[in-house]
């Protein structure tokens, strides 16, 4: 009996060193409130939350890290940065996030005094980076990436995915041992996809249509994250159209164009990528999700479920 409670507690006592490890630092009192934490994976990925409160403005000078590639998600108050040599000022304001390489150069933040802000950072070291590139993409894919990911930054608005996703990292603390490393991974890797995503549709697909402008582009892609965002209740072309300031004929053809598919079949496809999600993840029945991701009737969420994966949601749930 004793060996056997001895087994059992190293076994503890090992998950629990083994699990993924949080440090965090409080703000100095007299500076302002808040703090910073940082996690590392197995995979040298290192996740960052901030949540600081300066009592007065504040500059913060270093130097970026040129080993990592980093996604930076402002959540809260806005922020500013002078890149020295040859980069532009930055800003990035509440619902926007960035990617870039590290530089190696001098960078500058200005805080302004009496503000909430709240950051999440994920920094992906290069060298992990490039073995994500060649292991998943093919070459012409590979080099697109690298040209718009390394020639400079890019902003890219925090869409409903990953702001979920953001959120369920945290869950990392109800697993121990490699089981923790496993599901942070997992989510930090999931969060990377879905951020692709984003750059490809923003940036590459764009380039397909040349009379769209850019300020018509970005009119676009704001419709579909007012779509994203209200998925649910999503407002008819007409009314997105006057939301984003384009002619219905401007905003039906270039969101076809762009996205690459027509206005309505784009949020069928999302409502029932959501239904999916909703049955593998929770205990909700198929009516609930039909309800939740904009159907009345449960038949007609149903159809349009089959005609996608080629099974009613209730064999897919069972799968």
């Amino acid at each position: 009996m004793k060996q056997r409670n001895k087994a059992l507690n190293e076994l503890y006592y090992n998950l629990i060193t083994n699990s993924p490890q949080t440090f965090t630092m409080e703000m100095p009192s007299d500076v302002g409130k808040g703090y910073i934490s940082q996690t590392a994976t197995k995979r040298g990925i290192i996740f960052s939350d901030w949540q600081m409160n300066y009592f007065a403005d504040v500059n913060v000078q270093g130097i970026n890290n040129e080993e990592y590639i980093q996604i930076m998600f402002c959540l809260n108050e806005g922020v500013s940065w002078g890149i020295m040599d040859g980069y532009n000022s930055v800003n990035i304001q509440k619902g926007e996030s960035c990617i870039y390489k590290g530089h190696g150069k001098m960078e500058c933040v200005c805080y302004a005094k009496e503000r909430d802000f709240v950051f999440k950072n994920v920094k992906i070291p290069m060298s992990f980076f490039f073995k994500l590139l060649s292991d998943y993409f093919e070459i012409q894919e590979t080099q697109a990436y690298k040209e718009k990911l390394f020639g400079g930054i890019s902003k890219v608005n925090i869409t409903p995915i990953m702001e979920r996703i953001l959120a369920e990292t945290k869950e990392f603390v109800h697993f121990r041992g490699g089981l923790g490393h496993l599901y942070l991974d997992a989510k930090i890797l999931e969060l990377l996809g879905v951020y692709l995503r984003e750059i490809l549709e923003e940036d590459i697909l764009t380039k397909n249509d040349i009379s769209i402008s850019k300020s018509e582009r970005d009119s676009i892609m704001e419709a579909k994250r007012i779509i994203d965002s209200q998925l649910t209740d999503a407002p008819s072309c007409e009314k997105l159209a006057k939301q984003v300031q384009l002619s219905m004929s401007k905003l039906t053809k270039g969101f076809s164009n762009i996205v690459g598919m027509p206005i309505h079949a784009y949020i069928i496809d999302q409502r029932i990528t959501r239904g999916a999600q909703l049955l593998l993840e929770t205990g909700l029945n198929v009516s609930e999700v039909a309800t939740m991701v904009g159907y009345s009737k449960p038949s007609n969420f149903s159809a349009a479920f089959k005609r996608k994966y080629g099974v009613v949601p209730k064999e897919y749930k069972r799968v």
